[in-house]
């Protein structure tokens, strides 16, 4: 048998209780009727809390639109009115017109295994009385198991019940954990490969990064596009003083470095055409005197 809680969710729940707990072990299927049902739900258990339980009625489950359609092996509840549905259930021999149209004939499930030997159930005895020969269900209620084993020897039972609930749920939701891991795990990849190509972009995109490697150092023109950095906390102001200064000469980093090549360069011009003055003055001065004294 095959529970389906979506059918019925008030009948699954008593059936599926009611089978955990023995319930229905040893019961007898008292009204095998061919072409149309088998019903069973009488127990003889000793267990007053569990006769109590197995007694109350429970709501009608709301049917489906258009109602679903009874066939071979469908499980339902036997009932005599609204709301009347407690332990006895049915199992249909095929597509019967009249089951299901009352309100607490409502599907829980179906035979997916088994079905010939549902089929193949003792039926001799027929319907209850006045229809039939089979047992009385006051009777049973009455006088339990011996009634129906002194009175109805042939009728075939339960031996015992075992209840597996099946996992797919579970293992739906761990597939559906370990996708969404997966797409998290992408998409926090995408989003450390996005950051790292920004940073790198940012950092190729660098203007000052740009304004250095643009410095010619082949001309003093050239030190123009120095003045940018002037004054910034990264370069420094250089003053002439500097310039001139081993503290300046001795920077190795960056534009600082190429300025005071630049600079020390410059330097070096003005100091060697001030030498030459300064020769040819003295050259000068000297020729000067000579003439004089001669």
């Amino acid at each position: 048998m095959h529970l389906v809680r979506e059918w019925s969710p008030n009948g699954y729940d008593r059936a599926v209780e009611l089978f955990k707990r023995g319930f229905f072990d040893g019961s007898h299927f008292y009204r095998v009727l061919p072409h149309f049902l088998v019903q069973f739900g009488i127990s003889y258990t000793n267990d007053p809390e569990l006769l109590k339980f197995a007694n109350k009625n429970i709501p009608d489950d709301q049917k489906f639109d258009p109602p679903m359609k009874f066939k071979e092996g469908t499980i339902s509840y036997a009932g005599s009115g609204p709301n009347s549905r407690t332990s006895q259930l049915f199992i249909s021999y095929g597509s019967v017109p009249s089951l299901g149209r009352e309100l607490w004939e409502t599907p829980i499930g179906e035979v997916i295994e088994g079905m010939e030997s549902i089929r193949g159930l003792y039926s001799a005895y027929g319907d209850m009385p006045p229809w039939g020969h089979g047992p009385v269900q006051g009777m049973i209620h009455r006088d339990g198991k011996a009634y129906i084993e002194e009175q109805y020897p042939k009728l075939d039972s339960f031996i015992s019940c075992l209840v597996t609930e099946e996992e797919a749920d579970d293992e739906n939701t761990s597939e559906e954990e370990e996708e969404a891991d997966e797409i998290t795990s992408e998409e926090e990849e995408e989003t450390d490969d996005e950051i790292t190509s920004e940073e790198e972009a940012d950092e190729s995109s660098d203007p000052e990064a740009e304004e250095f490697e643009a410095l010619d150092l082949e001309g003093t023109d050239e030190v123009v596009k120095v003045e940018p950095f002037a004054g910034t906390e990264r370069i420094g102001s250089p003053t002439k003083k500097d310039i001139a200064s081993e503290e300046v000469v001795g920077v190795t980093a960056g534009a600082v470095s190429d300025m005071n090549t630049i600079f020390m360069v410059s330097g070096g011009i003005f100091l060697a055409v001030s030498i030459f003055l300064g020769l040819a003055v003295y050259t000068k001065r000297r020729r000067a005197k000579f003439d004089k004294s001669s």
